[in-house]
Order: C-alpha cells, then sequence, then structure tokens
C-alpha cells in the first residue's frame, strides 16, 4: 500500500506553541489546570493530564500552580476575573490569530458596527467573540440563514477562525450583496486554506483519502468535508480506528489531519497503514462516499492541465471526466494563444462555471481566479508602494488605460504621467511604462497609477549626485533650457545652472538670445554650487580666452584704430575695438568744441576713428581720442581742460565754456575724477560676477526668484553708468 503523508498534518503552530508552554511550565513549577480542553482532541487531553496538566470547567475548581487559557479564548469580563484571582498564576494561551480577531470585534463594537459572526454559535472560540463584541453579535452558520437576516448598516463581518474558506467566500459575496456599503473581513486562520489546498493537490496522485482528528475539531470536520469532495475519504480519530474493508479497495493513500491532531496520532496511524496493521473491530467507524461527488458551482479548484487544444483546455479536477477551460475563460493578451501559456502536466488553480452531473461535464474558468490574483498582487504593491509596469493600452484626453495583466486595468491622470507638460499622450500608445499605485479601491475597482512619482524620484536621486559631484572650477558641458533677461539656464545633469548675462560672453550682451538658443549644447565653468539651495553658478565667457589678454599685445598707445560705438552716457562714449575689448572716449575727447552730451554727435552701433592715449592691462581700462584721431590737437589753455600727469581729466573736462558765461548745468555737476572712476569700477566689475548676480535659480523654483534675479540684474547697469 502507498501511503502520502500531507506536510501540513497536524499542529498548527498556534497550538504546538500552547503545548510547548505548558509542558514547560509543568516541568518548572509543578501540576496545573486548563480552563477547559486546551484544543478538541481526547488525546491532546488525555497527554496533558499524564502529566499532572487537568482540563476544569470553571475558575474555581482550577488546581496546581497556574491556569490557563486555552487557544479558542474567553469573553473579556472572564478574562478580568481570571486575573483578579490570588494564589494562581493566569497562562493566556488564546491563539494569536484568535486575538486578531477579539480586537476586530471590539473596534467594530466602538465604531457602532452590527457585528455578525459566521461560524458555529456553540464553539468556545466564537463565544468569546460574541463577548467582545459587547455581547450583541449575530451568530450565523449557514449562506441560508445569512440569507434570512435583516441587518441594518453599519454592519462588520467576520468570521471564526477555523470555518471552511469556500464557504465564507460564498457568505462574503451575499452579505456585501445585502450590504454594500458595510465591512468584510478575512479573518480565517491560513493554516485551514493550505491544508485544503494541500490535499487538493495530493488527490490527483492517490485512489482515496485518509483524515485523522477528532470528532469535536471543527478544523477537521472542514478538512474532511474537503477530502469527500475530491476522492473516497474515511475520517478516523487514531489507528485504532483504521477501517479494514475501506482500506483493502485502493492501492494508494494521502494522509492528512486537522491542526489540533498530536504527531504521535498521525504516525501510529501512517505507521499501521503502510504495515497493514488492521483493526477490523472498528471497521463501522469509518465514513465516506463511494461515489464521486460532482464539483460545486463557485468552487476553486486545483488542477493539473492535461492537453491543450486550439479553442479549450481539458483539465483533471479529480471529477468522472475532464474539465473543460474554454478558449473565452482565459485572458490571453493579443496575438497570444491557449497553448502560449498552457502545457500538460502544469497545475493551474480554476472556478467551476457549470456541471452536469448526469453526463459528468464540468466546465471552468481560469481568468476570474487569475483576474482576482492579480488584484491582490496590485493591492499589495500599492502597501508596500512598489514599482509595477503595465502596457498603455489606450490613450484619452484625461490620460492613459494601462493594462495589467488578467483583465485588470488602471488609469493614469494626465497630470501624473510625467513631470513635465505633455500636449498629446499618443506617443504612449502600446508602451510597456514603470508606474506606482497611488490609490487602490477594491470595492469601486478605481486603481490610479502615477508615472510622475518614480520620475520626481529618480530626478532627485540624479539632482544629489549631480549637486555632490560638481567641482567649482571644473568646466563640463551643459544644454541650454531656457533665456531670460538676466542670463540663461543650462542643465548640466538633470538640475539647471544659472549663467548670468555678465556670464555669457567677454563683450557685452543686450539679451542672452543674441549669444544662445535653446537646445544649444555650450562649455561652462562652474563658478559656486550652493548644494542646499539647489543653485549652480556657471560661466561660459570663462571657458573662453580673455580678449584683453591679446588686446594688450596688439593695442598700444598713440596707435589709431576703428571702433564701434557701443554706449554713450553723460561722461563719454564706450568704444568697442575688438571683440570683448571696449575703451573710453571722454567727452572731452569727442571733439574740438564743447559737447554738452555725447548723443550731439555719436550714435550707438556708428564706428569711429579712435586714438589710443592709454592702455592699463591690469585695470582693464583704454583710454580714446576721436578729436585727436582727427588730427586735432589741443592744448590745455586753448580748451580749457587741464590734463593731470596721469592722463585723467580736470573739472574743465565737465564744466568746459561755461566757465566764461558763468552758467551751471545740473547734468554735468559731477566730478571728472567721478566719471573717471565709475568707468574704472565698471571694468572691475566686468572681471568678476557679484554674487547675488551668479547664483542659479533652479527651473522648480517660484516665478518670484527669477523676477528678484531680474531686477538685480537690471539695476546693475544703473550703478555702471552713474
Amino acid at each position: 500500500m502507498q501511503v502520502i503523508l500531507a506536510e501540513k498534518a497536524g499542529f498548527c503552530s498556534g497550538v504546538n506553541r500552547a503545548v510547548n508552554h505548558l509542558l514547560d511550565q509543568a516541568a518548572r513549577y509543578g501540576s496545573g489546570s486548563t480552563l477547559g480542553p486546551l484544543v478538541h482532541n481526547e488525546e491532546v487531553v488525555e497527554y496533558l493530564k499524564k502529566r499532572s496538566i487537568v482540563s476544569v470547567e470553571s475558575p474555581e475548581d482550577a488546581r496546581g500552580s497556574f491556569l490557563a487559557i486555552r487557544t479558542h479564548g474567553v469573553t473579556p469580563e472572564l478574562l478580568e476575573q481570571l486575573y483578579k484571582l490570588e494564589n494562581i498564576t493566569i497562562i493566556d494561551l488564546t491563539c494569536p490569530r484568535v486575538q486578531r480577531v477579539q480586537k476586530k470585534a471590539a473596534q467594530l463594537r466602538e465604531m457602532g458596527y452590527k457585528v455578525i459572526i459566521f461560524g458555529n454559535t456553540d464553539h468556545p472560540e466564537v463565544k468569546g467573540l460574541i463577548g467582545w463584541a459587547g455581547g450583541e453579535a449575530t451568530v450565523v452558520s449557514s449562506l441560508e440563514e445569512l440569507e434570512n437576516l435583516i441587518v441594518e448598516p453599519p454592519a462588520g463581518l467576520i468570521a471564526q477562525t477555523t470555518s471552511d474558506p469556500e464557504l465564507y467566500e460564498k457568505v462574503k459575496q451575499v452579505f456585501k450583496a445585502k450590504n454594500p456599503e458595510s465591512q468584510v473581513y478575512d479573518t480565517l486562520c491560513p493554516e485551514t486554506k493550505l491544508r485544503q489546498g494541500e490535499i487538493i493537490n495530493l488527490a490527483q496522485r492517490v485512489e482515496a483519502l485518509m483524515v485523522v482528528g477528532s470528532e469535536s475539531s471543527a478544523n477537521t470536520k472542514a478538512l474532511y468535508d474537503c477530502c469527500r469532495q475530491l476522492k473516497p475519504s474515511c475520517r478516523i480519530t487514531n489507528a485504532r480506528g483504521l477501517p479494514q474493508t475501506f482500506l483493502k479497495r485502493y492501492a494508494s493513500f494521502a494522509v492528512t489531519a486537522g491542526a489540533s491532531t498530536p504527531p504521535w496520532t498521525i504516525k501510529e496511524v501512517v505507521e499501521s497503514m503502510e504495515n497493514e496493521n488492521l483493526d477490523v473491530k472498528n471497521e463501522e467507524q469509518f465514513d465516506f462516499d463511494v461515489e464521486i461527488k460532482v464539483a460545486q458551482v463557485g468552487e476553486q479548484v486545483t488542477g493539473k492541465v492535461a492537453r491543450v487544444a486550439e479553442e479549450e483546455v481539458y483539465v483533471d479536477i479529480g471529477a468522472k471526466t475532464e474539465a473543460i477551460l474554454p478558449l473565452s475563460e482565459v485572458h490571453l493578451d493579443q496575438d497570444q494563444g491557449l497553448t502560449d501559456i498552457f502545457t500538460p502536466e502544469d497545475d493551474i488553480e480554476v472556478t467551476v462555471l457549470e456541471t452536469d452531473e448526469q453526463e459528468g461535464k464540468v466546465v471552468v474558468s481560469h481568468k476570474r481566479l487569475a483576474r482576482d490574483k492579480r488584484i491582490k498582487e496590485i493591492e499589495q504593491a500599492h502597501d508596500e508602494e512598489a514599482v509595477i509596469e503595465g502596457k498603455v493600452k489606450q490613450v484619452v484626453s484625461a490620460g492613459l488605460v494601462i493594462d495589467l495583466g488578467s483583465g485588470v486595468e488602471g488609469f493614469m491622470p494626465g497630470s501624473l504621467v510625467d513631470i513635465k507638460f505633455i500636449p498629446d499622450f499618443k506617443e504612449f500608445k502600446d508602451q510597456t511604462i514603470q508606474f506606482r499605485v497611488i490609490e487602490f479601491n477594491r470595492e469601486k475597482g478605481k486603481i490610479i497609477l502615477s508615472r510622475k512619482k518614480i520620475l520626481e524620484e529618480e530626478t532627485a536621486k540624479k539632482k544629489e549626485e549631480t549637486l555632490n559631484s560638481l567641482e567649482v572650477g571644473s568646466t563640463i558641458t551643459g544644454t541650454v533650457k531656457r533665456l531670460t533677461n538676466f542670463g540663461a539656464f543650462v542643465d548640466v545633469g538633470d538640475i539647471d545652472g544659472l549663467v548670468h548675462i555678465s556670464e555669457l560672453a567677454w563683450e557685452r550682451v543686450g539679451h542672452p538670445s543674441e549669444v544662445l538658443k535653446n537646445g544649444e549644447q555650450v562649455e561652462v565653468k562652474v563658478l559656486e554650487v550652493i548644494p542646499e539651495k539647489e543653485r549652480i553658478s556657471l560661466s561660459i565667457r570663462k571657458t573662453q580666452p580673455d580678449p584683453w589678454s591679446k588686446a594688450v599685445e596688439e593695442l598700444e598707445s598713440g596707435q589709431i584704430i576703428n571702433g564701434r560705438v557701443t554706449r554713450l552716457v553723460n561722461f563719454g562714449a564706450f568704444i568697442e575695438l575688438k571683440a570683448g575689448v571696449e575703451g573710453l572716449a571722454h567727452i572731452s575727447q569727442l571733439a574740438d568744441y564743447h559737447v554738452n552730451h555725447p548723443s550731439e554727435i555719436l550714435n550707438e552701433g556708428e564706428e569711429v576713428e579712435v586714438k589710443i592715449l592709454e592702455v592699463k592691462p591690469r585695470a582693464k581700462r583704454i583710454s580714446l581720442s576721436i578729436k585727436e584721431a582727427k588730427g586735432t590737437t589741443i592744448t590745455s589753455e586753448q580748451s580749457g581742460i587741464e590734463e593731470t600727469e596721469d592722463g585723467s581729466v580736470t573739472l574743465g573736462d565737465v564744466f568746459g565754456n561755461l566757465f566764461d558765461n558763468g552758467e551751471l548745468e545740473p547734468e554735468r555737476e559731477k566730478s571728472d575724477d567721478a566719471d573717471v572712476d565709475s568707468y574704472e569700477q565698471q571694468s572691475l566689475e566686468e572681471q568678476a560676477v557679484a554674487p547675488d548676480q551668479s547664483e542659479s535659480v533652479n527651473e522648480d523654483d517660484s516665478s518670484q526668484a527669477e523676477i528678484e534675479e531680474h531686477e538685480e540684474s537690471e539695476e546693475e547697469p544703473e550703478d555702471k553708468e552713474a
């Protein structure tokens, strides 16, 4: 006889923890009691009794050094009463999963919800839950009871942890249909579902099933009910109950056991079956259905793919005949066929859609379970803020419809597609993109996705890396992103730096568009980096040769050269001699007669011939004369202008003939020294940019920051020309 033992057979983690704790307590402090049987298994109770741990019905009957609360738990009132007992230690062995359900029942009561419990009214766990719900909970044990129950919202549904998983799924559906606004909680112990899933798989490999456990155990009963739907099954309490007639009918068995069945009992059963050491006198105890039952509509089962055809898949689910999985009940991507996702011997989960007991026909669906599984994965991704991907199925005016797989769709609003404005989303059609689930509502089928969130995180990370890697004084390549009145923003690696207008070129620039255009690649030098403000100051002109260096070699005093008038100010004219090199022709050097303002005889942009009077390389200053370039040289006595030894001018340059007529013009009140000092100061300012002017403005900063920068840059020329 072939005997296969299920891996999940026997004690669950909660029962195992409780038994070990009691044995340890008895070994340390002597005898003790449990308030009621620790679990629903007579052999476990007898085993503990032999070790001086007895079961009592009330706290007054407790004996020994301790009193243990069994795994099913108790009401809060009884718990409080127990902890008031003197001269005895209270040990709470309530299963952790049961404790979580107790807390949920108490929370629902505090919220003012009507508590509905699915389970057995007489079960100690359910009695405890009623107490935690304030004593006003309603218990239903079947679909019929629930359908006949009138529940006024708000209400919440919970279940006894050892309830049948498949039946509870149906109960939840009926409850939600009756009370759409109510709350439903999955409070089942996963051990029950795991054991059922395992025996469903094992049933495909054997002829019959054996379930070991007490008749009073709820989870053993649920396990046995599941087995009866699969193959001929028998339930026994221990090896003494093995039925000889039943065992001789089949050559192979799978053995499983309820969560309260001890390991020594299971071992004894398996060894007896393998050795065919059968006790005939207990044969009348076995109970099974000789005929295999047809799977029930709505039931979820695991089967093995037998063969794959073009229009359908045949699945062995343990019924009389193979179940049929139609093409229409499988979610397929475009250009995908059944053979692309199914191969013989594959284990798959399906939902029973239709049965015909007379013909033995069973029709199942794969896409419904696959959809549920995918929705759970998406919900988990939402809870864990994980990155997932999907294919853009449709582009609409408001955003993108994303195929998340298994027939599940999500929506990505246009504002969450990218960090920048995108006028047309057609470029994303049929693309596979990554995103995060930022909103998930199972009841409403609402799944909102965001690609922008990922891009923002990536951009922030790259910005940080760029800011930490930039070195002041280094030269790098960037892309011109935006031009403003006060300079140009250049992308140097997912962050923009500012090239102030004074750092665009060595020559004077009226507007950045004169020398740059958006999208242009440029070399820039890093002047300053402020990571905490995400601000970077850059310079283009400092990546280029200083025109003054070459000008000093080519220009000398006395030389006559052509130049272009770039600016007219009160005290003279600035004239560009070479690109980036300007000189000043003082107003006294414009003509051999008195000139009130340079605009009387010159125009900006005009070409003129000038004579170089003096070159000062260190100060980057060149003094020019237009009148001497014309061959007219007037002495101090003739012109009334007094020159100092260093070539600068005196008050006569400014006042001219006004000393003759005694008049004084307001706009010429400044001294020549002030005018010249202003020119010298301007020359120095052109060599360096004030920190406020060179600081970068991030593209994401507010427009107010740009306005302030612009106002500062607009104020600077007034200082220079004062």
